[in-house]
């Protein structure tokens, strides 16, 4: 096609040419329009196809960028495939939050070779403040900083929720701190948000103005947020192992309670039972039958002793009544075995039908929160007896245990209680919190103790065969007083 338009306008020239030579030799006027106008036609023709080729180079140029940046584009989607599986399928906290600072090169706009860019993971400590948990172009000596978090930017971003921009710190509060970001002209904030968890904030700053658009953001936001939940993740991860750790000391300890409780009393008691059997053995040897009857009848009183004691072990290991005839008959063994054994006196305060309110997965749990709570009070509280009260309270049912022993200051003992040695109270808040309780302990010096608990009634079966509330004539919000 090129050659041809070449061609022609190669042909009008000379033509051109040509008619102006016999316009000229012949004097002819028609000879010179006919010339003049080809040689204007093949300047316009000449024109044109410069004009197309132009437009043809453009077209090439610009194809080529288009495929360039598909090319990029389908690199960084790549890149984020990869790193939100990464993210998806990690329980390790350092590795979230070293994908978390890798990830800031995706969310540029441009990436000049003058660039610096600093980025920071932010995460909140027990203390309720902002430390940094790993960094990117921070020097080492700010690595040690601490955040409130309450002002500035920082604040501006957990209290929105969502990503922010800013041009300087300069001015700012909290980050005007951070050398590395002095020089920054370009600065996106992004919190670490999982449903109504903030974990922290992500910081990412550039040297070059207008770094981060709006759409680039939006990507690194979900990133992010995937991010947020690789946290998540590793911190439920990291609960369940020392949640594990501590059922494995707790069952230690209950095997080494059990095994110093049988060495003191069954054991002991069998050893007695033995001497006394052979004592008895030598009297009959010896023919002194008149001291065999008292030595007989003791050996009979501490088997019967030694009979009651595995019973009471048997009934803390696992009470069979609780799970054959429910939460109510259990109590009554408690009180009884309580008596019995320790000469403590617990009286069951039960209003008619409160119990069936319970739901039965409920019960154990809470059976074996009022046990720790009347052993607390045998062991320390120095009580003459104990009260087991149930009552209903709207929707809810509260269970309360009350000693009047000689009482003790909540805030004193709660503070250290886990470092303790006995971790009673610690398996009564977990089971609460398991059955979905509220647990309130109450106590003053000189005044005894109360454990209450207020825990949801039972769902009833409707019409339709599904479960729903228990009707009330007068539905209500209870509270544990």
């Amino acid at each position: 096609m090129r050659s041809m338009l070449k061609l022609v306008v190669v042909f009008a020239i000379a033509f051109g040419a040509f008619s102006s030579g016999l316009a000229i030799g012949g004097g002819t006027s028609a000879g010179a329009l006919i010339g003049g106008g080809l040689l204007l036609l093949s300047a316009a023709v000449l024109g044109f196809f410069n004009r197309c080729a132009a437009l043809t180079r453009q077209l090439a140029a610009r194809q080529a960028q288009i495929e360039q940046m598909m090319q990029s584009t389908n690199e960084r989607a790549r890149a984020l495939a990869e790193i939100t599986n990464a993210l998806g399928a990690s329980l390790d906290y350092e590795k979230a939050l070293n994908v978390a600072l890798d990830i800031g090169s995706l969310g540029l706009r441009t990436s000049a070779s003058n660039e610096r860019m600093t980025r920071v993971v932010l995460l909140f400590g027990d203390d309720d403040k902002l430390h940094i948990a790993s960094s990117r172009g921070l020097p080492p000596r700010e690595q040690g900083y601490v955040l409130a978090g309450e002002k500035g930017l920082l604040a501006e971003a957990l209290q929105r929720a969502e990503p922010i921009f800013a041009t300087s710190v300069n001015n700012d509060p909290e980050l005007s701190c951070f050398t590395a970001m002095q020089n920054a002209r370009s600065l996106m904030l992004i919190p670490l948000r999982v449903s109504y968890e903030t974990y922290g904030v992500l910081i990412f700053t550039s040297t070059q103005a207008n770094a981060f658009s709006p759409e680039q953001a939006s990507i690194l936001a979900a990133i992010s947020t995937q991010v947020a939940i690789a946290i998540q993740n590793a911190i439920l991860y990291n609960n369940l192992r020392q949640e594990r750790d501590r059922l494995i000391e707790v069952e230690e300890e209950a095997r080494k309670k059990l095994a110093r409780d049988l060495h003191d009393g069954p054991t002991q008691q069998v050893s007695l039972i033995a001497m006394r059997l052979d004592y008895c053995r030598q009297l009959v040897k010896n023919n002194r039958l008149s001291e065999l009857l008292p030595e007989l009848q003791q050996i009979e009183t501490t088997a019967r002793e030694t009979v009651k004691n595995l019973r009471h072990m048997l009934f803390t290991l696992r009470p069979l009544v609780l799970e054959t005839q429910g939460i109510l008959p259990a109590l009554q063994q408690l009180s009884q075995k309580m008596l019995e054994t320790h000469k403590l006196p617990v009286h069951l305060h039960i209003e008619e039908g409160v119990a069936d309110l319970i739901e039965p997965h409920r019960q154990g749990p809470l059976f074996y929160i009022i046990e720790e709570a009347v052993g607390n009070a045998r062991k320390y509280a120095q009580t003459p007896h104990v009260d087991i009260r149930f009552s209903r309270q709207g929707r809810h049912v509260l269970v309360e245990v009350q000693d009047y022993g000689k009482g003790f200051d909540v805030s004193a003992v709660s503070g250290n209680y886990e470092t303790r040695g006995s971790l009673g109270m610690v398996n009564m808040r977990e089971r609460a919190q398991a059955i979905g309780a509220q647990l309130r302990l109450e106590s003053a010096i000189g005044k005894g103790t109360k454990v209450s608990l207020l825990l949801p009634i039972r769902a009833a079966p409707s019409a339709n065969g599904s479960k729903s509330s228990v009707a009330l004539s007068k539905p209500s919000s209870a509270s544990i007083h």
